[in-house]
């Protein structure tokens, strides 16, 4: 990995989109990545959707107004790559999800992770998908410049990460 970029942490239900001066790091517990990147400009994006919330450690039900939150943020996400530059013909889409051992975790997890597949499938864009069952989440870091994906395996190691600013 690149030293040189800095950093920028994505939370949970929340997108970052860059062009290429950074690497964008997702910390995932009962969330997925969707990592976009633009193979013909210098722009890409990190999507960091949560499966569902949790209450003592028991997963919450999934609604439509959830699913329907998911959609708009995915929207928003893709005309904010558009935005910047991004073509979306172009695009290589990888998801990378992390569903906990927890019981209960597997239907919701599976639910949102095919949304996100059928939302970028739609746009006839080849999806990648990974998923990992364990008890520990996952980290996920994209190089914004050259489309690259670290999956590490230790959460709380995107501890040096800045936090993003909100998208607008």
């Amino acid at each position: 990995m690149s030293a040189a970029r800095p950093e920028m942490l994505v939370q949970p239900d929340a997108y970052l989109v860059s062009k290429g001066e950074s690497q964008l790091v997702a910390e995932l517990t009962a969330a997925l990545a969707v990592c976009v990147y633009d193979d013909t400009q210098p722009v890409a994006g990190l999507l960091h959707l949560r499966y569902v919330a949790t209450d003592n450690d028991q997963p919450l039900d999934l609604t439509d107004n959830t699913l329907s939150s998911d959609l708009l943020l995915m929207d928003r996400f893709c005309k904010e790559l558009r935005a910047g530059g991004g073509r979306k013909q172009s695009w290589r889409v990888s998801i990378f999800g992390h569903t906990p051992t927890t019981p209960g975790m597997a239907d919701p997890a599976a639910t949102v992770i095919d949304l996100a597949k059928a939302y970028f499938s739609d746009g006839r864009l080849p999806v990648e998908c990974k998923e990992t069952v364990r008890p520990l989440g996952l980290v996920v870091r994209l190089d914004a410049r050259e489309g690259r994906i670290w999956v590490n395996g230790t959460p709380g190691t995107a501890s040096g990460a800045r936090f993003a600013a909100p998208a607008a």
